[in-house]
């Protein structure tokens, strides 16, 4: 290993651009990267794909939106909204800096900017107006402008999008008592008076406006995610994929909703199957609409079929999402990563619209040259699709990664297997780029990636499958993953476990459910005491946890936050744990790794803890990626593969 570049030095310089976002006019593309130590924006050409940085500051900036005109870029720095016109390089700073300032959007005619902003308590959609640029001067207005919340508070805003008209925004907000249901609601932005216009009974997001005045926005009122688009005239909600596959993310990152070609003709979506997203570009067409029978109230929507088929337009299997379009719709900016690259900016051409001789483009290069021989396509092991199935008969889908010379035939080399829990709970294990799951199998181990009940990705009836039970039957179906891998003839039967967020969470109760099976747990940032958790943690985990087990107010529900905290059970484990946490985390608290310590303590369990001061839920530091990397794979050697361990 000491002659190979793939050491985690190597992995944790691995960067890339992130925050998409394109040009009006599609000629180019704007984004947030690293440079000088904090990320800056940058603008990437898309005709050369040559890329050059517009801001400097010692701190992060984020979030960029293009104005109408192109000629200025708004973007979040400080907690505050700035603009930077990009022929002056001057910046200016709009209204106060407030908490969990977010998302600056240009209205159509670029006069205001909206953004979200929590300097209420709740995250309500605000309000401001935007510089005037004058010509030949740069923009300044007489008095600084004063940002107002449109949304009320009570709920929080999600993503949301503007009107073609400028007078309207749609946004996307859990609103009502139903907490498996997430509303999709239009608001007037002089009145803010808003109306609620799906979702009432399904998880619907994602919403963005088509330039026809139609809103498309992914639903799984169906049971599974499909793409919906919203008529102009809002009586007709029609669907635009069907089957038995998720086409998006319900929750998680921007990037995985449909997003509407410029002459509203088409919409690009993703396509979940085998742990990869495809991008597909479909029409936007729903044919003759059937009459509306008589009596029916006006705005009743009706779910009709919609006409025409997708076309893929990615190159290569992998995670792939929409960014935008090019503005005569010929090509859609899409970034795209698997286990074998890194996430990159590329532009796609949709085969009909575009010209026959055009072909997919890479627009920036995020893998290092000492790494491209070992993240070769021939050199990359990737994985097997495979289903385990639990205890109780559900069919638990996951991904296998296994070396090379661990064939499972006879005379072949049986190897230890980590089993590797996301978080979430509602997110997919997808052929994300994780190094570290390269440097595990060149390490000896197996990896095994396991979407247990309650993940995304495989419908609604799955994702609730965990609901009442969490820390419970999710974490038995981490068990039942294990005890398949240590039965299958390339296993030695050897298995340890890694997962962070929740995924740590169900790395403890997996230890407690079964404790003879495992030789190592490590857990990053999970929670160890969901009762305690909900009363400590942050508004959206609590929300998260009152989702699926109901608020821990009666006894049934409070015996089942009980059930779920590994912390109770700290005398059924015997394999060692390590567990690392962030001093700063608000979402999965401190304390929440303090009790799993004091309890394994208490029981005389093998434990190590290690805390990062400044870090929250996730590592963003270098220093703290290679000390977290490097601890883990020494903990997983020394239990795991070490028999004397």
């Amino acid at each position: 290993m000491s002659d190979s570049p793939l050491t985690i030095p190597a992995l944790v310089a691995v960067d890339w651009p992130r925050e998409h976002v394109v040009h009006p006019r599609g000629t180019r593309v704007a984004c947030t990267a690293e440079a000088g130590g904090a990320r800056q924006v940058f603008v990437v050409e898309l005709r050369s794909g040559v890329m050059r940085q517009v801001t400097a500051s010692e701190t992060d900036v984020s979030e960029p939106a293009w104005s109408p005109d192109g000629r200025r870029l708004a973007y979040c720095r400080g907690e505050a909204v700035r603009v930077l016109e990009l022929e002056t390089g001057r910046e200016l700073t709009l209204g106060e800096a407030a908490p969990g300032t977010a998302q600056p959007r240009w209205s159509p005619d670029g006069s205001r900017i909206a953004f979200l902003g929590r300097s209420r308590g709740w995250c309500q959609l605000w309000l401001i107006d935007a510089p005037v640029p004058r010509r030949g001067r740069p923009a300044r207005d007489p008095q600084p402008p004063v940002a107002r919340p449109i949304t009320p508070t009570g709920f929080d805003v999600d993503a949301f999008d503007w009107a073609p008209d400028g007078r309207r925004i749609a946004f996307a907000a859990q609103r009502l008592p139903d907490l498996e249901a997430r509303q999709i609601s239009i608001v007037d932005v002089r009145t803010g008076a808003d109306e609620i216009v799906a979702g009432r009974v399904s998880l619907d997001t994602w919403p963005r406006w088509a330039s026809d005045g139609s809103l498309v926005y992914a639903s799984d009122a169906a049971g599974w995610t499909q793409v919906v688009r919203r008529t102009p005239n809002g009586r007709d909600h029609v669907y635009l994929t069907d089957g038995e596959r998720d086409h998006g993310e319900p929750f998680g990152v921007p990037g995985w909703g449909p997003v509407p070609s410029p002459d509203a003709s088409r919409v690009a979506h993703v396509e979940m199957r085998d742990g990869r997203s495809e991008l597909v570009v479909a029409p936007m067409s729903a044919g003759r609409l059937p009459k509306r029978p008589r009596g029916r109230p006006s705005k009743t929507p009706r779910i009709v079929p919609a006409a025409g088929s997708g076309v893929r337009v990615n190159p290569w299997p992998g995670v792939w999402r929409a960014v935008g379009w090019t503005a005569d719709g010929a090509s859609v900016v899409a970034l795209g990563e698997s286990e074998a690259r890194p996430q990159d900016l590329w532009l796609l051409p949709v085969p009909g619209v575009a010209p026959t001789s055009a072909k997919p483009r890479q627009l920036t290069e995020s893998m290092p040259a000492a790494l491209g021989t070992v993240f070769e396509p021939d050199a990359v092991i990737s994985p097997d699709v495979i289903e385990v199935e639990a205890r109780d008969g559900l069919r638990i889908p996951g991904l296998l990664w296994r070396p090379s010379e661990a064939t499972g035939r006879r005379g072949g080399t049986r190897v230890p297997c980590i089993v590797y829990v996301h978080g979430g709970p509602a997110a997919h294990a997808l052929r994300y780029w994780i190094p570290f799951k390269q440097l595990l199998i060149r390490e000896g181990f197996a990896v095994l990636d396991v979407d247990y009940r309650g993940s995304t990705g495989h419908g609604r009836d799955f994702r609730l499958a965990n609901h009442g039970g969490c820390g419970v039957t999710d974490a038995g179906d981490v068990v039942d993953a294990g005890s398949w891998a240590a039965r299958q003839p390339w296993c030695d039967g050897r298995l340890g476990l890694l997962g962070g967020s929740w995924g740590g969470l169900l790395v403890l109760a997996a230890l407690a459910d079964d404790p003879s099976i495992w030789r190592a747990g490590v857990d990053l940032f999970g929670d160890s005491d969901l009762e305690e958790t909900y009363r400590l943690g942050d508004r959206p985990g609590r929300i998260d946890l009152e989702r699926m087990m109901g608020a821990p107010e009666t006894t049934r529900v409070i015996a089942a936050y009980r059930r779920g905290s590994p912390a109770h059970r700290a005398e059924r484990f015997e394999a060692p744990v390590l567990m690392l946490h962030g001093r700063d985390d608000v979402r999965v608290v401190p304390r929440m790794t303090e009790l799993m310590a004091a309890a394994l303590a208490r029981e005389g369990k093998v434990h190590e803890v290690r805390w990062y001061e400044g870090e929250g839920h996730g590592w963003q530091g270098r220093a703290t990626k290679r000390d977290a990397y490097a601890r883990t794979l020494a903990f997983l050697r020394r239990y795991v593969i070490d028999p004397s361990g």
